[in-house]
């Protein structure tokens, strides 16, 4: 045993045939992001969302149709890469996402039209992965639930799908697989409502046809009109349709509806439908975009409106009543301002580039808010980016880290256990104050940070004042108990971007990878084989191990261990480790400290390879009591809390468990790695 003191880190080089140490430091820089997403064209669905990041799109939600693009048809509660590449921008409609490519093709996946039947009406076929459309020079696409349409470069506008009311525009009421030409005219953009379209000429006229029920082509009488029919009074810059109504973006920065409005979603109270143009109390609109009975804009004031119907929270101004008059959306100071945004059938999302944040609100139950999380949201909430890069942590070679797990108690837990670093009770501030002292290059802090449920009001009150004096510092993970508030939005609101799910970081020549063992809030869904974390964390490893580095994985549950709380549901997340030749996982969880032999993908002994495991639960919760030994396990301690300690070189790692009582080390252990 030996006391831990504050240290600095020496490195041995080698010049001139002598070994000289010397120490190479580098500025600190702390936790945040290395690198920030560029994201841009979000777009929502019925029940889904997508946003283009990095020219890949990233989508969540609903998934029955395979809508997400990512070859499964398994919904997400997060956002998680699709198969499509090199896009330039996406569009949702319905069930169905399309995407134009850089080269302007167009690619389109989910509910897509194949054939016509016995009856020449379109038969859909549930596809999971973007397949081609027939068009080349495409501009812009508007996805409907029933039809589509695009606009080519050169201003040609087509269509296809559904025409039982004369909706693809080519005079005809005949289904179409294939795109159709809809007329002469040269258009600057078109919008897709449920049975009718709109789109607008190089002059800023506006055109329509398909149903005209309740004036949703601002035109007089309720016929259909199977070619475009010009909407009289008005002149547009832009245009989006909902169910049964349309709203224009005219030159003065106006916004103007008309249609149906049982909502109030023209603006205007609600009542009967209105054929002449209504004027939306929003000034100095920048974008528009119209959901199902609802709509949003942005200003240059750099505010967001919405108005509408209102069941789901799609105004987000905290409750369920419809309202014509706009409602503003309030986001965090950590989101800030909404530049562009989506609307689906009763859920909004808009984006911010300079964070690479997102704020979606309304109805969540699929899964399409992001925010990993199967719930409505009335005022908002924020989601931040999976799978990206943190700041390095130490130098170049070398990072020295404290790590644990399991750490703060409410006041609950405080007045039933008492507080000191015996393991019986809540040790957060001993540990806290032992992380200080030993001084490391960074926290990596294994989840269940908050107990019981990590709500804000407890992070700021127990959390903060102890392991929050060292935030700039910590490298977070989500734990089960992150979820007990919904969506885990009290972490999130505390540590902001540092909150995804799973992340990167280098670690001297090392790298981390974090994953999220509670699998976005679906412990029993989430984690499968083929789920996109998985496949990320396997694509990591080897990613990392073709770079040159060692590679530790960190997840807040075991997959083995001598406590209670063993997690079978991790399973493929511990195979992936092993199978990708991790050289060390760390985990929480189980209140204890463990330390594991190399295992197997099946968590067994390994006779050679393997990946050895530490369970770093002493963080400050009460200690929980061991079971029978698991095999592999080399040493436990569960009578004070504690921490790791563990430095990280070129050559391996050397950890130590560190007592909160006394500052002693004990269980001092050293092994290679692999890069």
């Amino acid at each position: 045993m030996k006391f831990i003191a504050p240290l600095t880190l020496v490195i041995a080089t080698c010049v001139g045939g002598a070994v000289r140490a010397e120490s190479t430091p580098v500025p600190f820089v702390g936790p945040g992001l290395a690198a920030t997403p560029a994201l841009s064209s979000v777009t929502a669905g019925e029940a889904h969302t997508c946003v283009v990041r990095n020219e890949n799109a990233w989508c969540t939600g609903a998934n029955a149709a395979g809508q997400l693009g990512n070859g499964t048809f398994v919904r997400t509660t997060a956002f998680a890469e699709s198969l499509m590449t090199r896009v330039r921008s996406v569009v949702a409609g319905g069930n169905t996402t399309c995407a134009i490519r850089v080269d302007e093709t167009l690619w389109c996946w989910g509910s897509i039209d194949t054939s016509l039947d016995a009856s020449a009406r379109v038969v859909r076929t549930n596809t999971p992965t973007p397949t081609q459309i027939s068009l080349n020079q495409v501009r812009s696409i508007a996805v409907g639930p029933y039809h589509s349409c695009a606009l080519q470069s050169d201003g040609l506008l087509w269509c296809w799908g559904k025409n039982r009311y004369g909706q693809l525009g080519n005079n005809s009421t005949f289904d179409s697989v294939i795109p159709m030409p809809v007329s002469e005219h040269r258009f600057t953009a078109v919008a897709v409502g449920t049975d009718h379209t709109c789109a607008i000429d190089t002059q800023q006229v506006v055109w329509c046809w398909g149903v005209n029920a309740q004036h949703r082509l601002g035109l007089p009488g309720t016929s259909s009109r199977l070619v475009p029919t010009r909407v009289p009074r008005v002149r547009a810059t832009f245009i989006d349709a909902g169910d049964a109504f349309t709203c224009i973006m005219n030159g003065s920065k106006k916004v103007q509806c008309w249609g149906r409005n049982q909502y109030g979603q023209l603006g205007a109270t609600s009542g009967k439908p209105r054929v002449a143009p209504t004027t939306v109390s929003v000034k100095n609109a920048l974008s528009l975009s119209v959901g199902s009975e609802f709509a949003c804009a942005t200003t240059q004031a750099a505010t967001t409106w919405c108005w509408g119907r209102n069941r789901f929270g799609q105004l987000a101004n905290g409750s369920n009543i419809a309202k014509s008059k706009p409602q503003k959306v309030y986001t965090t100071n950590s989101m800030g301002t909404i530049s562009s945004l989506t609307t689906g059938v009763s859920h909004a999302c808009g984006i911010n580039p300079t964070s690479s944040a997102m704020w979606c609100w309304g109805l969540g139950t699929s899964g399409q808010l992001g925010d990993s999380a199967s719930s409505n949201r009335t005022r908002g909430t924020i989601v931040w980016q999976n799978g990206v890069q943190l700041n390095s942590i130490g130098t170049d070679s070398s990072a020295r880290l404290v790590v644990t797990g399991d750490i703060s108690c409410d006041a609950a837990r405080r007045t039933t256990y008492g507080t000191g670093a015996a393991g019986a009770q809540c040790g957060t501030e001993t540990t806290a104050t032992l992380a200080e002292t030993i001084n490391p290059d960074a926290v990596l802090a294994l989840g269940d940070l908050q107990y019981e449920g990590a709500s804000s009001s407890d992070f700021r009150t127990f959390y903060d004042p102890t392991w929050g004096r060292l935030k700039a510092k910590t490298y977070p993970l989500r734990g089960n108990h992150e979820y007990v508030t919904n969506g885990a939005a009290g972490y999130v609101g505390y540590f902001g971007p540092l909150s995804p799910s799973y992340w990167i970081a280098n670690a001297g020549s090392w790298r981390i990878i974090a994953v999220d063992s509670w699998c976005q809030g679906l412990l029993f869904a989430g984690c499968s084989a083929t789920s996109p974390q998985t496949q990320w964390l396997t694509a990591q490893l080897q990613r990392a191990h073709e770079e040159g580095r060692c590679t530790l994985v960190a997840m807040h549950h075991p997959f083995v261990s001598s406590g209670p709380y063993a997690t079978s549901t991790v399973q493929y997340l511990w195979k992936a480790a092993v199978a990708g030749g991790a050289d060390l996982v760390v985990t929480g969880h189980d209140h204890h400290y463990e330390r594991f032999v190399p295992l197997t993908e099946a968590g067994d002994i390994a006779t050679t390879g393997g990946t050895p495991l530490i369970i770093a639960g002493l963080g400050g919760a009460p200690t929980y009591a061991l079971r029978e030994t698991a095999a592999g396990s080399v040493t436990t301690d569960n009578r004070q809390h504690g921490v790791v300690s563990l430095t990280l070189t070129p050559n391996g790692f050397t950890s130590e468990l560190v007592s909160a009582a006394d500052g002693i080390a004990s269980d001092t252990f050293t092994s290679p790695c692999t890069p």
